[in-house]
């Protein structure tokens, strides 16, 4: 059974929180207090906390810093529940080690997702890593559902395509085809009547729209309800296309970009009430990366990949440019994505292969990828 610590001085929350979680089957283990919290931690050690950030004795924040500061507890995943919800308490609660931060008032059934969907990154981060692929297990064939990449070739690699609701990093150097393939991912998403969206970071939308083949116009995609495009390219580019109907101008923060983010998946059915799932496409976080702390781009996407499972099973595809980062940023960025697929030019000729996977078996040979 999940054991699971909750941490907070008001009663009624506590009281709360507690009957969701016992009700969800888990066995759930309570603080009211910071030191509390500490000595339970240490002394139960949960699967997950759940942590208010002002308590008596010892903060949120402290608890986290304890926390990870012990081997023996340092890899529970952290989710914070406070009232603070500012920019710097936000990053203050990452920089101490926490995975994930709520703002009170909060939806319950989003917490229950939440939770869930950081046991099962955590879950999968203990197993010991995949062997190449040699023969599909039959349980796995049955348990996770897959989506075909549109590459016969790197399918193969991994026993039938990308598993439904994963989120995965798309590297590679300039000219390699890592945006093409993103582009084509979404069209034969919209081909087979898969809700899909577009985060369009770094090209012109309207060059995206022409160069995306959906096997109908764009307009009648968007008009059917199965496309959005979300233009973030008017602030990288200093310009305003007022063309687009999710379209950040200004200044951008990425809580602002997260808004507009929400308000096109919401339209689509991506969300946690109607869970209709599909595909999603971010090109390229490469400028986040560059224009941001790396803090609070981690926040951002750890947000975004989050929303995969409640959701519906939304399977995302983050796009990166090689070299454009630090090892150390991409590694950060890495840690959060349930696969990475590489892109390489060699010879003129370019290849893709499978650079790891959480879910799926799979073979890390390169495959030719044509455009």
């Amino acid at each position: 059974m999940t054991k699971i610590l909750i941490a907070d001085d008001e009663k009624p929350l506590l009281l709360l929180t507690q009957m969701v979680f016992r009700d969800a089957g888990m066995e759930v283990i309570t603080a009211s207090d910071g030191a509390e919290a500490i000595e339970k931690a240490l002394s139960e050690k949960p699967d997950i906390i759940i942590t208010d950030v002002i308590m008596p004795y010892k903060t949120g924040f402290e608890v986290c810093k304890a926390v990870r500061s012990n081997p023996e507890t340092a890899d529970i995943p952290i989710i914070i529940i406070s009232a603070l919800g500012d920019e710097y308490n936000k990053l203050t609660g990452f920089e101490e080690g926490a995975d994930d931060y709520v703002t009170k008032p909060f939806n319950t059934a989003e917490l229950r997702a939440r939770v869930k969907a950081l046991l099962m990154r955590y879950e999968a981060k203990k197993r010991p890593p995949l062997k190449p692929l040699q023969t599909p297990r039959i349980d796995q064939e049955i348990t996770i559902e897959v989506i075909p990449t549109g590459l016969p070739d790197l399918d193969r690699c991994m026993s039938g395509g990308l598993p439904r609701g994963s989120n995965i990093l798309i590297t590679g150097s300039l000219g390699s085809g890592k945006s093409t393939f993103a582009r084509q991912f979404i069209g034969n998403g919209v081909r087979q009547r898969e809700k899909s969206l577009f985060v369009i970071l770094d090209d012109n939308p309207k060059q995206i729209r022409k160069s995306m083949d959906c096997g109908l116009p764009i307009d009648e995609a968007e008009a059917q309800g199965l496309i959005r495009f979300v233009d973030a390219y008017s602030w990288s580019s200093m310009l305003t296309l007022m063309d687009e109907r999710f379209v950040v101008t200004g200044m951008l923060d990425l809580s602002h970009l997260s808004g507009i983010i929400g308000d096109a998946s919401h339209e689509l059915g991506q969300s946690i009430q109607k869970k209709v799932g599909g595909r999603r496409v971010v090109d390229s976080i490469s400028s986040l990366l560059i224009d941001f702390e790396l803090a609070q781009v981690q926040r951002f996407i750890n947000q975004l990949a989050r929303t995969a499972l409640s959701f519906g099973g939304v399977t995302t595809l983050f796009v990166v440019e090689e070299g454009t980062v630090s090892e150390h940023v991409m590694n950060n960025i890495k840690y959060i994505m349930d696969g990475i697929l590489e892109f390489k030019v060699e010879d003129h000729a370019r290849f893709v292969r499978v650079g790891s996977m959480k879910w799926r078996p799979f073979d890390p040979t390169w495959v030719p990828y044509h455009i």
